[in-house]
Parts: structure tokens; sequence; C-alpha cells
């Protein structure tokens, strides 16, 4: 059994790895930004970064990312042989820089935005103005929605998860971003992915009327063809 005090120490050394660069053994650049890492992190808790540094491959011969060493975000070449949505348009919001950082500071803290969610949870709901402009605002919502469909596309269970549970936590505190995040979630993530699409069913249900006096979240409503579908069959289950 783990002790809490040896698991703090593991998570410091991991912090400490990503913080000193020490043993470093791949590159990761996404736009300008670029980061010394290490295989064994990226690799044991990342499918795709576990077949970026995998030396022969299922598809044979090697990816130019091993031979060396640097991987591009977005990664077209690697892209095309781990993701199976060949329908997919992975050029979403979800993926930019601001998120390729939080992915990589995820995988050496197993947490992410940690002051920002802890200043949130000091935050008064009741203290919120939710009018139209304030549910188009950035904010924590829309950095969870796209952390987890980063969580999704690179193959990382446990973002997804802490991510999942972000969003709920934070919607508890804040309505802030939470139509533009409706859209991220909808378009960055593939259909039968329903975890945090049944949240948001969930929030619709539970305040139909106000929230779909606002424009933009019934502009959602109308444009998400699934999000419509399963609203309504919600609706018909609990009127049924």
């Amino acid at each position: 059994m783990v002790t809490e005090k040896a698991l703090q120490t593991l998570l410091k050394g991991m912090a400490d790895l990503q913080d000193y660069g020490d043993h470093a053994d791949l590159t990761i650049t996404c736009g300008s930004d670029t980061y010394k890492v290490h295989k064994a992190i990226m690799y044991s808790q990342s499918e795709f970064f576990k077949l970026a540094c995998r030396k022969h491959t299922d598809f044979g011969g090697e990816f130019k990312e091993v031979q060396s060493s640097i991987i591009e975000i977005p990664s077209r070449d690697i892209d095309a042989n781990i993701t199976e949505h060949e329908d997919f348009n992975w050029n979403a919001d979800a993926e930019d820089p601001k998120c390729v950082k939080l992915m990589i500071h995820y995988l050496y803290h197993l947490d992410y935005l940690e002051v920002e969610t802890a200043n949130l949870k000091k935050k008064d709901r009741l203290e919120e103005n939710f009018d139209e402009t304030h549910v188009l605002k950035e904010g924590l919502l829309i950095d969870h929605a796209k952390m987890y469909a980063m969580g999704d596309k690179y193959g990382i269970p446990g973002l997804k998860d802490l991510a999942l549970r972000k969003y709920q936590e934070a919607y508890e505190h804040t309505s802030e971003g939470f139509a533009n995040s409706m859209i991220v979630i909808y378009t960055s993530t593939i259909d039968n992915d329903m975890d945090l699409r049944n949240v948001i069913i969930k929030i619709l249900s539970k305040d139909m009327n106000n929230l779909m006096s606002k424009p933009q979240i019934n502009q959602n409503v109308k444009d998400l063809p699934l999000l419509s579908h399963t609203l309504l069959c919600k609706q018909l289950k609990l009127s049924g």
C-alpha cells in the first residue's frame, strides 16, 4: 500500500524532472513552444506518445519522430496512424499551444490549473450574473472541455477523468464560458464518447427554461444534432 508521503515524494520527483530537464530524451514542439521531456513519462501515460516513442510499430518501419526524438504537435504523420476517426477534425480549438502545455504539465504533476481551480472554489456562484455575455466568456469550463478532448486524442485516461471531474466541480461555482464549452465538447470528441456530453445534458435538463433563453445556447442546440437529439430523448423520458 502506497503511503501519502511516498506518493508526494514520487510526484515531487516527477515535477523536478520537468522543472530541471535532467535526463530529458525527447523534444516536443508546438508552434514556438519547445519542451524537453522524458520518453518514460510520456510513454507510460499516453497511447499517442507510446506509439511515437516505440522503435518498431505495428505499421512497419519507424516514424521519423523515433529517429529524431522530436515530436511536432499537431503531428499528422502519427495522427493518421493512431486515430480511427478519419472524418474527425483534429484541428478543432481543443488542440492549441496552451492545451499542449497543460497536457505536458499534467503528465508530470497529475494535475493542471491547480491555482485557478483552488481560487474558483472560493467563489460564490450567487455572485455571478448569468447573462449572455457571461456564458460566452472564456473560462475554466472551456479549459476543462479542451483538456478532456486532449486526453481523448492523446490516449491519456487519467487526464480525461480529471478534466471531467474538474468540469463538473467548476460548474458548481461558475457558468463562465458554458456556451462555448458546449461547442468544444461536441466538436472535439467522437460521437459515442458520452461522459462529458451527459454532463451537458444534465445541466441543460435541470435548468431548461433559463438556459434555452440564452441565444447562443439556443443556437448551439440547433447546430449540434446529437445534442438536440439526446436532449429531446431526455425530455421525453422525463415527461413519460
